[in-house]
């Protein structure tokens, strides 16, 4: 099989790597970081509900609104952050704060639940969410070898899909239950879950040198990673396929599929099919980016060309089985695209800055979403939902092309991440076990 130059090459007579999924400490940290997920979803499922019941739908618009501003703000100082404190410690601390936020929120709810407790609970989760991710960028690679990074970030994608398909039902059925108040006692739980499962697992530390002067300032930091993100051409590439792919995805696969249904009469019942199709392909996708090797540049070039054309068709098919076809594709495709992104820029990010370059790359994608989402519905309303479709996938493309230009770039050597003598970390009370 052909090694794509980016691949992390093994040394003749090195001892084999096994897959991520035989790695006892990440598995243990992925069931945990799923859990997390999973409580999310009942939270927003508790959070949009409670809103629409108490007040109204623009209300409840608002309040969801309000929990991705501290979040999109903040985000870039978590990552400098991250690149200066333990990551581990600050997801840890993160999670800790959401628990004890929960179980107030739990509280009062059962007493009085108001528009002003959603505000203040959505604030405070997303002001936690600003550390948490740009850290959780940063343990995941030393947690693994660079070898396992593309099988690690396939089974915690097809965790974190698991986890978001069982998530929103079981938090309506939570809400019918016993209402907002059991849906924070159980996202109480399921961060408690996490912060188990993190202290559980030991993250290779930074090497010594990685670690930035305690006296910097913060903006020195954030110009620093920056400048460092600008100035590596791979990386570059990435966030421009990432920012292209996101673009052309996001509108067509939430709102376009609305208007898809809506177009044909296939009725909600229709976009239920559709995004049911796009889950399975994306599992699917995910499942063979665990088990097979394939060489990177070209996978993700292919990947966004062919997710461009099955957009499009989706608007185009005359059927509703062809378009929960062309769903799953898309799906299929969009599932090792993201792997290899991500995978290609924890291998090539030092150590020091992948806190800061996570929360780029995190800032950039959500930033989008409800953008694009947006310039979706008010182009579908311009020009058509046909035409609409066309130029998201005419994005896809563009991607498609900025990976070919990735190609020609010469390959950059991949940025140290595990010692030359690897070894899987160990769990915590055995010999080798290290201190985080």
């Amino acid at each position: 099989m052909a090694v794509d130059p980016a691949d992390p090459v093994r040394p003749t007579g090195s001892t084999p790597v096994p897959p991520a999924y035989r790695n006892g400490p990440f598995l243990r940290y992925v069931a945990g970081q799923a859990v997390s997920v999973l409580g999310d979803q009942v939270w927003y499922v508790a959070l949009s509900w409670t809103a629409v019941r108490v007040a109204s739908p623009g209300v409840a618009g608002v309040v969801l609104a309000v929990s991705s501003l501290p979040r999109l703000v903040l985000l870039l100082v978590g990552g400098a952050l991250a690149d200066r404190y333990d990551p581990r410690r600050l997801m840890i601390g993160s999670d800790l704060g959401r628990l004890l936020v929960s179980l107030v929120a739990a509280a009062v709810a059962a007493l009085s639940p108001g528009v002003p407790l959603l505000i203040a609970v959505a604030l405070l989760f997303g002001l936690a969410d600003a550390v948490f991710l740009p850290a959780a960028g940063t343990v995941l690679p030393r947690l693994l070898h660079p070898e396992q990074l593309a099988s690690g970030n396939a089974t915690t994608t097809m965790a974190a899909r698991l986890a978001l398909t069982l998530g929103a039902p079981l938090g309506g059925i939570l809400v019918a239950a016993g209402g907002l108040a059991l849906a924070c006692v159980v996202n109480a739980v399921t961060f408690a879950v996490s912060v188990l499962a993190l202290l559980w697992v030991r993250p290779r530390p930074a090497p010594p040198a990685a670690a930035p002067e305690a006296d910097r300032r913060l903006t020195g930091a954030l110009r620093e990673g920056l400048g460092y993100l600008v100035r590596h051409r791979t990386l570059r590439i990435l966030l421009l396929v990432s920012l292209l792919t996101n673009l052309g995805f996001v509108g067509p696969m939430n709102v376009g599929l609305a208007l898809v249904s809506d177009l044909r009469g296939w009725g909600a019942a229709g976009i239920g099919q559709l995004l049911a199709g796009f889950g399975v392909g994306a599992i699917v996708g995910a499942a063979a980016m665990a088990r097979l090797r394939l060489p990177e540049r070209s996978t993700a070039a292919a990947c966004a060309a062919v997710q461009g054309l099955a957009v499009f068709a989706v608007a185009v098919g005359g059927t509703r089985w062809f378009a929960v076809g062309c769903c799953v594709l898309v799906g299929m495709t969009s599932g090792p695209l993201a792997i290899v992104i991500v995978t290609v820029t924890q291998r090539m990010t030092e150590d020091r800055f992948r806190g800061r370059v996570t929360s780029v790359n995190t800032l950039a994608n959500l930033g989008i979403t409800p953008l694009a989402i947006a310039a979706m519905g008010a182009l579908a309303g311009w020009v058509g939902t046909v035409p609409a479709f066309a130029a998201s996938a005419s994005l896809e493309l563009l991607a498609a092309f900025a990976c070919l230009l990735w190609l020609r770039i010469p390959a950059e050597p991949p940025r140290p991440a595990a010692p030359a003598a690897w070894r899987q970390p160990a769990a915590p009370g055995s010999a080798h076990s290290q201190r985080g």
